[in-house]
């Protein structure tokens, strides 16, 4: 047996030396089963569902009978002045810390649960980057955006999930529905909302795979982004999207479709396809340069300080070197800046301190 330190320092360290292991670990430990394997699945009590929570009978009736769960506010309406994006005004309701854990619980249940092969949000291993990489060999590209898609996430779906499809009797459903919707739907700051709304939906999700699959298209979704795409994109592609949204309680943001043909750069979620190649969108790329002028003075800095400034940076361009690799040096430069002490104030005048290069 190796002594602690030195089986820490190896552990830690050198673990680049073990591919072998630390890929099997790492496949163990996030192994997924089938819904019937779940530890939610068939509860027949409240007391056994206590038990998969971690959590005794008293907390769950203190947390279903309290209106105290959650902390409402409303973020307001806000122009980026580097991106010039404009965020709109939204609720946001954030449960608190004793419901906070119960759902980190059920979320943790959740993503052991295998799911579609179209779903990138809210589950291990997927993100908003691999969304993109299924359609990044494709000709023609739609993207359609569902409207308030939490807000039409509705506790009797959320119920259904858990009644029909993890098969809980009745009582468990309707107390796990309790636990994990607000005002009769799902709430917007919740960590389990982008998993629990993805089952709560796969009626609407499914029945959009099984169109695509039909015209020989590849879908997926990102929460509330749905992207389609193929060789070619049929004209009654979005009618037949609208009709089965709408048929399942929800409905799409109009102002948001987009068509993308075989010769135009193609959005999709947070990045944009060029030649079948990922990178960052040149809105992105824009907001770098106006927060790299801004720190060297040659920009209105908005009430920043440099320091937040260079943190703003240093996060785009992390972000960036995420989607597309030729911006990590970047990214490294951006980090190593932010932890550089800025210079002792003199006298004389002195240039502010240099980033990285804005020629990007």
């Amino acid at each position: 047996m190796w002594p602690k330190g030195l089986s820490q320092y190896l552990n830690g360290i050198k673990t680049e030396m073990r591919p072998q292991q630390s890929s099997a670990k790492k496949r163990r430990s996030f192994k997924l089963y089938t819904i019937n394997q779940s530890a939610l699945y068939k509860i027949t009590s409240p007391k056994k569902l206590s038990n998969a929570l971690n959590r005794s009978e008293l907390e769950i009736d203190v947390l279903l009978g309290s209106d105290e769960n959650y902390r409402e506010f409303t973020l307001l309406e806000e122009l980026n002045p580097f991106s010039h994006k404009r965020k709109k005004a939204r609720l946001v309701q954030t449960p608190n810390k004793d419901l906070r854990s119960v759902h980190e619980r059920i979320l943790k249940l959740l993503q052991r649960i295998e799911y579609p092969e179209y779903a990138h949000a809210g589950v291990k291993k997927r993100s908003y980057r691999s969304n993109a990489q299924a359609h990044q060999k494709s000709k023609e590209v739609a993207t359609f955006d569902l409207s308030n898609y939490y807000g039409s996430v509705k506790a009797h779906h959320v119920y259904d999930f858990y009644l029909k499809q993890l098969q809980c009797v009745r009582d468990v459903s309707g107390i796990l529905t309790r636990l994990s919707t607000h005002r009769n739907c799902i709430p917007t700051g919740s960590p389990l909302s982008p998993l629990l709304a993805l089952h709560s939906s796969r009626t609407m999700f499914d029945s959009l795979d099984c169109l695509a699959k039909r015209y020989g298209l590849v879908f997926t979704c990102y929460v509330d982004d749905l992207t389609f795409s193929g060789d070619a994109i049929p004209p009654s592609l979005e009618r037949e999207v609208v009709s089965i949204v709408r048929r399942n309680g929800h409905s799409i943001n109009k102002k948001k479709t987009r068509i993308f043909r075989a010769h135009q750069a193609k959005h999709v979620t947070g990045t944009v396809i060029i030649n079948g190649n990922i990178t960052v969108p040149h809105a992105r790329l824009v907001t770098v340069r106006r927060l790299e002028d801004a720190i060297n003075g040659k920009m209105d800095s908005f009430g920043f300080s440099e320091t937040k400034l260079m943190e703003k940076l240093a996060g785009v361009l992390n972000e960036a070197s995420y989607l597309d690799s030729k911006f990590r040096s970047k990214a490294l430069a951006a980090r190593s800046n932010l932890s550089s002490p800025s210079p002792s104030p003199s006298p004389s005048p002195s240039p502010a301190p240099q980033v990285a290069d804005a020629s990007i």
